[in-house]
């Protein structure tokens, strides 16, 4: 019995809706379509209907991660703009007159072996990021958790003697 209130409640959900504007030549093709399958052409509209939006909710995914995509890289290209970038090099050695003379930030990347000489912690303020370094050397005294927060992919950090 339950069952027979089920089907009636789904026919129920279902009513003629009449759409104008409709092209003839689609609506034949569909027709044959649910001929051919053993379908009505309700089932193949609603079907229709259900992969067009679900295609239209996917586009609008894809759009609104490309655009944050686009926000993230110019963003990215103003920050390294604004930064003085150091990378590609085997080893350096940066001095805390270094760090001071600058008027921007400065990053590291990509250097097989960078050490500080002389700096304390206010001049790791100025330090954005270090990435890609195989080691990172530092003055005895200076915080390694302040200097960790800028790292990634850093393989060693080490005190100076």
């Amino acid at each position: 019995m339950s069952q027979d209130n089920n089907e009636n409640k789904k026919e129920e959900e279902k009513k003629t809706v009449t759409i104008r504007g409709v092209d003839q030549e689609l609506y034949n093709r569909l027709n044959e379509l649910a001929k051919r399958t053993g379908k009505t052409v309700g089932e193949l509209t609603n079907q229709a209907y259900k992969i067009f939006l679900g295609l239209t909710d996917t586009a609008k995914k894809v759009a609104t991660t490309a655009v944050e995509s686009g926000k993230s890289f110019v963003e990215g290209f103003k920050e390294t703009a604004e930064t003085v970038v150091v990378s590609d090099v085997d080893e350096i050695e940066i001095t805390k007159e270094e760090i001071r003379g600058l008027d921007k930030p400065l990053a590291f990347r990509n250097v097989k072996k960078l050490v500080f000489v002389g700096i304390d912690e206010s001049d790791l303020e100025r330090v954005k990021e270090i990435v890609g370094v195989d080691e990172v050397v530092i003055p005895k005294g200076v915080n390694k958790i302040k200097l960790l927060q800028k790292c990634r992919m850093v393989k060693r950090v080490t005190q100076a003697s």
